[in-house]
């Protein structure tokens, strides 16, 4: 199945780019603009193959994928570990992805995408949760550290070690020659003493029972599969076996209109009855999703003491339980552009008409205005738990973000979190709690602030100097 969805996306991108070629720039982000246009629909057409691959977890099909998708990829690469965009991308041998990190050779500031050549040589690693902006060179032999980021159009040094946001080189990569006294410092150090007794918790009974949880799951995975089951088997059994598959086979066969209408009919199909499983699967959880919303507690500060037991809380862990795999089923769809409307029907979160919605993390309460985009690996939390252990506190509030926000690759939001119109945060920004962002700014760093244009100008490396 991995195979032939990639085979299959391949031959629809050829075709694709045949009517718009991909190339290099600075376009606008907009529906008028064709480079944009078609680099979303060259996204949309990788991303079920792409996904495909990955979830296998054989790494080698993933590589297939990127070299079919015009990756340039070495077998001695690792990049199971990390994302990678899969186009304008060239790695060399022996790269080492970290986990969590992400090589982008796109990345959306405002109004603008930006698309530039990304290009790995020999030996490198990336750390864990880094991420290569568009427009890098990373010389041979060189370490990006872990949480470190580049800049658009960043030329990293061979034999180097870089680190930090905006990436500085910090020394040289040299050859190690007392590896023994290194395993030493790193295996042979004093190990912490804890106290057990801080450690122990008491047994809290839950105001939920366990089987409510088995229940709900079952009801909400199973029951999608009730109707669209009995639909393919009686597709397949009553019409597509007897008409089409205990039929003697001959070359004459493929050429009545018969079979060419079975032939064309049968992905429709098969399509259609994937659709109503989603469909069930977004009404099922809406059913159990807004019985458990009326009895969960409503946004605010609460006493998380664990000796004691919480009906309000038990039914907000409930109510995020239920969320779970949902959208999990639909982001990792073939159709991950019904996210934003499986959120509206099932009612857990607000979100604006045009907003796209990336391979992230997504809870309740996070409201999104029109046109907005929330990247790869994105966190927006609703909540956050505060304090000493055994007394902590839950602060459970929601996120307000405003038309047209951009919310790039690995950038989080804390609870409370209220945001105006036309803002960009650049990878890795994030914010405090509470925290209120005015409108028309790029964001970056954390805790999250403005920056100037001076600042904007170094990071693209003069791309968007002039806009």
């Amino acid at each position: 199945m991995t195979i032939s969805s990639v085979i299959v996306a391949k031959m629809v991108l050829f075709f694709v780019n045949l009517i718009h070629k991909p190339k290099e720039g600075v376009f606008t982000r907009s529906k008028k603009d064709k480079d944009y246009c078609y680099w979303s629909l060259r996204s949309v057409i990788k991303k079920w193959p792409f996904w495909l691959a990955r979830q296998v977890n054989i790494p080698l099909l993933e590589k297939f994928a990127l070299k079919m998708f015009g990756v340039r990829v070495s077998r001695s690469n690792a990049l199971h570990e990390g994302w990678t965009d899969a186009e304008f991308i060239k790695f060399g041998k022996n790269i080492r992805l970290g986990q969590g990190s992400v090589i982008m050779s796109n990345i959306l500031i405002g109004e603008k995408l930006i698309i530039k050549k990304v290009q790995v040589k020999d030996n490198v690693i990336i750390g864990a949760h880094s991420l290569v902006s568009p427009g890098t060179t990373i010389g041979e032999n060189t370490i990006l550290d872990a949480t470190s980021m580049t800049s658009i159009n960043q030329q990293l040094k061979k034999n180097s070690i870089y680190r930090g946001a905006p990436a500085k080189k910090i020394m040289e990569n040299k050859l190690i020659k007392n590896i023994d006294s290194l395993k030493k410092k790193i295996f042979e150090s004093d190990q912490p003493q804890y106290d057990d007794e801080t450690l122990t918790a008491s047994p809290q009974q839950l105001s939920i029972p366990f089987q409510a949880y088995i229940i709900s799951g079952w009801l909400i995975i199973g029951g999608s599969y009730v109707l669209p089951g009995f639909l393919f088997i009686f597709y397949f059994f009553g019409y597509l076996e007897p008409n089409l598959l205990t039929i003697p086979f001959n070359l004459s066969v493929l050429f009545e209109l018969k079979t060419m209408i079975i032939l064309l009919m049968t992905p429709l199909v098969l399509v259609g009855i994937y659709l109503l499983h989603l469909f069930f699967i977004a009404l099922i959880t809406r059913l159990i999703y807004r019985f458990a919303d009326k009895r969960g507690p409503e946004q605010g500060l609460f006493d998380r003491n664990l000796s004691e037991s919480s009906k309000k809380l038990d039914y907000y862990h409930f109510r995020s339980f239920l969320m779970k795999y949902p959208v999990f089923a639909f982001i990792r769809s073939p159709f991950p552009w019904l996210t934003s409307w499986e959120l509206r029907f099932i009612g857990s979160n607000e979100i604006g008409k045009g907003t796209v919605i990336e391979e992230s993390y997504i809870h309740s309460h996070i409201n999104f205005g029109r046109d907005c985009y929330y990247g790869t690996f994105s966190h927006i939390s609703n909540h956050l738990v505060d304090g000493v252990y055994g007394e902590e506190n839950l602060t459970f509030f929601g996120a307000e973000i405003g038309d047209n926000c951009v919310f790039n690759s690995l950038t989080g939001g804390m609870p409370g979190l209220e945001v105006g119109k036309d803002v960009t945060f650049l990878p890795g920004g994030t914010t405090i709690k509470y925290d209120e962002i005015g409108s028309n700014g790029v964001y970056a760093g954390f805790p999250i602030r403005r920056l100037s244009k001076e600042e904007i100008k170094a990071f693209t490396g003069g791309t968007i100097e002039n806009e």
